[in-house]
Formats: C-alpha cells, structure tokens, sequence
C-alpha cells in the first residue's frame, strides 16, 4: 500500500509544503463547529443515554425520527466530527427494521421480544461505560482491552470515536478513524492491544497538535485524512474514493442509476430476481428499510400497486371500505420522509387520544356553548349543534393544515372551529408546536423491485404513474392527480420522488403474459441477463459439486440452442441447478422432475418432440464439454444490452 515511508517527519514536510492551500481549502472538517457540538450536548447529555428509550436509540423508524443513532448517522449531527454513514444500522447494536417490523442485533437477526429490555439495557451499560472510560483518556482501563474486554461497543472504532470527540472533556480528544488503512497509522504510533485505535488516535493527533496548534478540532482530522490519499496506489485511490462518495462498483448499478427504472430479462431461472436483490443492496448499502419488493400477477391492479378503497373492519363486526395507500405509494412516501430532517409533529398522536377521549365519554364534549363533538366512521370530527341545525364535519386533514399554518386559506368557514379544537389538543392532549421538517440533499437510495412485472396488466396497474415513472418526469414535476384523487381531503398530488429506483424483472419468453406497451417500454432500459453471465452463484451455493453442474449445464444449453425453433432465450438458468441440493444431487431427479417438464413445455406441438427431448437428455448427461455447432464459450459470459425499442 504505501510507496514511500511514512512518519510524522514526513506528514510535517508535506504539510508545510501545502500549508496555505490546505487552511484555505474547505473539507469536512470546517463544517463542524461549536454551537452544533453545545445542541448535541443539550440534547443529549451523557446520563441520558442511561435512561433513553429503544426508540430514543434506534435508527429505521424514518428520516423524521429524532433518534441517538439516527441523528449521528444522516440528521442534525451528521457533520459533527467524523462521519460514520455505511455499512448498515447493524454498527449501533440494536436497529429497527422496517420490512419485518423487528429489532435486530448486530448480526442482523431478529431480537425475541422476551430478551429485548435485558438486551438494550446491556448496551446502554456498555455505550455509557466506554464513553466515561474514554472521554477522561482512560485508555489504560480494561474496557478498552481489545482482545479481553466484553464492552459491546470495543470494535466499533468509528461510532465510538465520533462520540468520544463529541463527549469528552475541554476538547482533549479528536478523531480520525484510524480502524481504515491501519497500516498507515501505525506508521506514525502502533496500535496496542490495550486502548487500540482509542489510544492512538489520541496519541496521534496530540503529536501533530503539538506542532501545528493552528490544526484546531475542525481541521485535524480531514488534513491527515487528505495526507493519507497520497500513499495509496491509483486502484486503492479509486475505491477509496467510491468508498467515501458511496459510489457503487456493479456496471447492472451503474445502469440503474443513470436510467432510473431497469427491466431484467431472460430465460427461466437465470437468477433474475437474485441479481435485483443484489443490486439493491449495493445501492442501498444493505439498508433494508430502503427496499422495496412486489410480485404481479393476473389478478394485481391499481389498488393493490397505487391507491383504492380497500375493504377494513369498523371494528363492531361489520366492514367497510376505506381509501388506502398501495405498496409502492407507501415506499414512495418513505423515500419522500428520508429528504426531511428534524421538526416537531405530535399530531397524528393528539388526534388520535383526543378521538378515543370523545368516543368514551357518556357525557357530550361540548365544542362551544351550543355545539358539541361526535367522532364519525373516517376517525374525522362530526360537529353536531343543541338547536338541531344541520351539523358539519371537521376533518383532520384540515385541522392538520391550520395547524402547520394559522393562515391556511380553503374552507376558511371551518377555521373558528379548527382554531377551537386545536387550542383544546395543546392544552389538554399534549399537542406541540409545529416546527417544520428542513429538507436536505440526501443520497439515500430507495429500490423497488417488481418481480415477474409481465405476468401483470402493466398499464392498468401503473395507470397515470407511466408519465410519472419518465426519468425526465421525476420529483414535483412529475406530479399527478390519482384516479381516486376526489376522494382525498387534500389537493395533494401524487409524485415519484428522484431518489426512488426500479427494477423489474421478466420472462419474456413467458407465453402466459403479454409484452409491454410501447408507451411503457419506452420508459425501461431492458437488458439481458443470460444464464452463462450467472453460473458463478453455483461456485457459491454447490462448492465440489459446482464444476459439473456448469459443465452439464453448458452441453444443456448448447444442444438447446441446435433445436431449431428454440434460442438462447430458451436457456436453462443455473437457478434451476441450485435445486440439486434439495435433490441430495441426484442428477436424474433433477431432470425428471424439474427440467424436462420445462423443455416438454418448450417442445410441445415440435415436430419430433421425443427424439428432440432424448437429444437434450443425452447432453445433459455429459460431464464434459461436448463441442457442438453452437458451442458455449467463455467469451459468452457478462451481460447483454438491449435498446428499450427492441
């Protein structure tokens, strides 16, 4: 890694050399300063962290929580000292998990609810004991023993460091994250088994501060950062680089960003919908609260994709239908909530004490001296009058909107009734002010995969959104009017945020479905995905049993391709061989029961549609590679591009 000899004589040479551009020159550090420290402290002095909630900790609850981790990770003290976004919510011990609506530890995997208050108080311990140990520089205490201690913080340099910068006393610690390029640092002080990266980061920048006093909190740590670059190689430069900007390696999401909405095509069980997991994830950093996935069929439509009414219980017994949000309103309405920082919104939570408080009452909840409350089926207010007028109805979206702004204009008839019901909410209900969410840039990346997205009616489901989905059409832009927009209480319109991607995968093949519109195909990149671009997932899945099962699938594939009426898109994909450990890797089953009813499909009506399935057998019991007219080579592998046109 490194090309020249590193030492701290060498960083002071190269910073004097480049000392006026690199004071002048703006990094991550210059965005720290001491009033946003000071909030953070107010916010969150360190006894609290003994007496917070989980969901005062966890992060995956949405971009508007005010959460410990959420906060340090992509909120309000993003910038403050290091960053410590990537990797996964799994660095903070306990996150929640929004799709399996669980908390899960740090190996990802769901906590049993009986084990959950011992587990996070276990870590509250541990988080508070290594920030009093480390904020007073007691590196020689034996939490910080990296091989014997028990802390559940002690690997978690990044996190850890961030919050000792933060916490610690009359500023005495600041932070690089020394866990990265570790043999570099150690060329300026060795890691010890006793206080490890803790104790030399200290060391490390009490040297150079030493020096340079000039190197203030806000520099330090980005300048030696900087310094670091200039001894990694051109290919280590470039993923440092990508590292750091979040950038993503696969060329299938590189693709997916520059075009927005991405088909996967091609023959059966080339592993499709595993591919579009696996990007996702990239894109998303393993963020699974920023996936999305659906399955069409037949019998999928509007309702079920966007918005419409959707047959709920009343609660006495009887139903009814209510307007709901679809799957993919409801992710698009996630990806919105992670642009908005911050604010203060308890509304929905006073509402709905406020209804449960009138619904329970024997005794009218008079409004004014000549009105009085009743709660109707849509959870909206009834005002009912003593004089037997005909009564109105308040509904929450309204008083929602008077309540982010005293001034709001429609239906100004209802404001003194509004006003009213507001002023009741703050004083009896515990309703805050509203402070308004700030809006920021993100790079928070949302996926939406629709496997199988043929097998249903592509312009029934997606309706109005086929203008909406236009990569040129993304954010307010964009914005539409849903087909059940005159049911809303609002004049809001529906878009499809800029950071949302989508991924669809299909069969083309598929004699069951029918093909995209032109209108909607227009709005794809499609591109193949072949079963030889795939075979390695075998390397993975079947170990000593990998070789033969491509080699088998190669003849397979090759003497498929011979059959005159059939191509490549008739491919056998390596998905369908991953069945082989369900089989105990019986060959003959794996033809008789999983492959040949597909090639029988393929075949049917074929003239010799016997001796033409005997030939494919006989080539998929070769375990060598047979030589054909068509032979499969390796010079097949990757994966192929399609115009959106094709």
């Amino acid at each position: 890694m490194l090309k020249r000899k590193v030492s701290l004589e060498d960083f002071y040479k190269w910073y004097s050399l480049n000392k006026e551009e690199l004071l002048n020159k703006p990094t991550a550090g210059e965005k720290f300063n001491n009033k946003l420290k000071e909030e953070f402290l107010q916010e969150w002095p360190l006894d609290r962290i003994l007496t917070m909630s989980i969901d005062d900790y966890v992060t995956g609850k949405g971009g508007q929580n005010n959460s410990f981790c959420y906060g340090l990770e992509h909120g309000k003290y993003k910038t403050l000292f290091l960053g410590i976004g990537g990797g996964g919510s799994s660095k903070f011990g306990i996150y929640w998990n929004e799709d399996t609506k669980s908390y899960k530890n740090q190996s990802n995997k769901i906590i049993p609810e009986s084990e959950l208050e011992d587990r996070f108080n276990k870590l509250k311990s541990a988080l508070y004991e290594i920030i009093q140990a480390g904020r007073k520089l007691d590196f020689n205490n034996p939490i910080f023993d990296m091989k014997k201690s028990k802390n559940e913080f002690i690997g978690r340099s990044a996190v850890v460091t961030k919050l000792l910068c933060i916490y610690s006393e009359e500023n005495l610690f600041f932070g690089v994250n020394t866990n990265s390029n570790r043999e570099f640092w150690n060329n300026f002080v060795s890691q010890t088994i006793q206080g490890g990266p803790y104790l030399q980061n200290h060391e490390i920048c009490q040297l150079v501060w030493k020096k340079y006093p000039e190197l203030e909190p806000a520099l330090l740590g980005s300048i030696l950062f900087e310094y670091s670059t200039q001894f990694l190689d051109d290919n280590e430069k470039k993923e440092e680089k990508m590292s750091v900007e979040n950038k993503v390696y696969h060329p299938l999401s590189q693709t997916l960003l520059q075009s927005k909405n991405l088909i996967l095509r091609g023959a059966p069980g080339t592993g499709k919908t595993y591919l579009a997991k696996e990007i996702a994830k990239e894109l998303t950093e393993g963020h699974e609260e920023q996936i999305g996935f659906v399955q069409f069929h037949p019998s999928y439509d509007y309702t079920d994709f966007v918005e419409g009414l959707r047959p709920v219980s009343n609660g006495d017994g009887a139903i009814e239908f209510k307007l709901q949000d679809g799957i993919f309103k409801q992710f698009c309405q996630k990806a919105k909530e992670a642009k908005k920082i911050g604010g203060q919104d308890n509304f929905d939570e006073a509402w709905d004490i406020y209804l449960e408080y009138v619904n329970s009452r024997d005794e009218k909840e008079y409004l004014t001296e000549f009105s009085y409350l009743t709660v109707n089926s849509r959870n909206n207010f009834n005002i009912n009058y003593e004089t037997k007028a005909q009564g109105t109805v308040l509904t929450k979206s309204y008083v929602y909107e008077l309540y982010k702004d005293e001034n709001y204009l429609k239906q100004p008839y209802y404001r003194n009734q509004g006003k009213k019901v507001l002023e009741i909410l703050k004083k009896r209900f515990g309703l805050k002010d509203y402070i308004s969410p700030t809006e920021i840039n993100t790079d928070k990346k949302f996926v939406f995969i629709i496997d199988e997205i043929n097998r249903g009616e592509i312009s029934k489901i997606f309706g109005e959104l086929f203008f909406s989905i236009d990569p040129g059409y993304r954010g307010e832009k964009g914005s539409v009017s849903t087909q059940y927009a005159n049911l809303h209480e609002t004049d809001d319109k529906f878009y499809i945020p800029e950071n949302v991607y989508i991924i669809g995968t299909m069969n083309d093949i598929d004699r069951s479905v029918d093909t995209f519109d032109f209108a909607m195909r227009r709005r794809f990149r499609f591109v193949e995905v072949t079963a030889e671009s795939q075979v390695a997932m075998l390397d993975k899945e079947l170990n000593i049993h990998a070789e033969e099962a491509k080699t088998r699938l190669r003849n397979l594939n090759a003497a498929i391709e011979n059959v005159q009426e059939l191509n490549s898109h008739y491919h056998i994909g390596p998905s369908y061989f991953l069945k082989l450990k369900d089989v105990d890797f019986d060959y003959e089953l794996l033809w008789s029961d999983y492959l040949k009813p597909l090639l029988e499909d393929y075949l049917r009506g074929y003239y010799e549609e016997d001796e033409t399935l005997e030939t494919l057998k006989k080539a998929f019991e070769q375990t060598s590679i047979v030589e054909t007219n068509e032979s499969i080579t390796d010079s097949h592998e990757g994966v192929e591009n399609d115009s959106a046109d094709n």
